[in-house]
């Protein structure tokens, strides 16, 4: 609420909160598909990292009732053709379904990202490259490869640092593997 005052006269502007504000459309898609963009990754990611491959979306997905439509389209994210679908926006449920798909294979693979993790603790502590730990380096490895491969099919030309991105990553799926965590997902996309 914003008031505004001129001398003998006193004004209420009420301006509208941010789920009834829907203009511009434009903004509106840009945020989508940031928000594509960062699912895409997190799911790239622990692909990566634990190996998980179309089946295993196709059967968490049946598992958690999400319509096999998309659930095919997220597996584009794991196959050779990364990225295909990276220029698609989510609707809400979709976004919602995806969510449930990574927290929950997240989830799955829960040790595997904890020792990854652990691993990643231990080698800073000791001050020394991730490269040095096969587990790490391996995971570092893929994972350039893949985000690389990733961005040749999106229209996003942003090149982070992947090896930074990487161990961010591992760091996420660590808390989007816990019993919060698709609520943490959810928060992390401001949406």
């Amino acid at each position: 609420m914003v008031t505004s005052s001129s001398p003998g006269n006193t004004s209420v502007l009420i301006l509208p909160s941010r789920q009834d504000y829907t203009h511009p459309a434009m903004a509106k898609k840009v945020q989508s598909n940031q928000i594509r963009t960062k699912l895409d990754i997190q799911l790239l990611a622990l692909n990566v990292l634990t190996g998980i491959n179309s089946d295993s979306i196709l059967r968490v997905a049946s598992k958690l009732n999400i319509p096999p439509k998309l659930a095919d389209e997220l597996t584009l994210v794991v196959d050779e053709k990364r990225g295909v679908s990276a220029n698609k926006p989510l609707k809400t449920e979709e976004v919602k379904s995806f969510i449930l798909i990574v927290c929950h294979l997240a989830k799955q693979n829960q040790s595997l990202i904890r020792r990854a993790v652990a691993l990643m603790e231990q080698v800073a502590a000791q001050n020394t490259k991730p490269q040095s730990v096969t587990l790490l380096r391996e995971y570092l490895d893929k994972f350039e490869k893949a985000y690389k491969q990733y961005h040749i099919y999106s229209e996003d030309t942003s090149h982070d640092n992947p090896e930074k991105l990487g161990l961010k990553l591992l760091v996420d799926l660590l808390f989007y593997s816990a019993p919060q965590g698709c609520s943490r997902l959810w928060s992390s996309l401001k949406f």
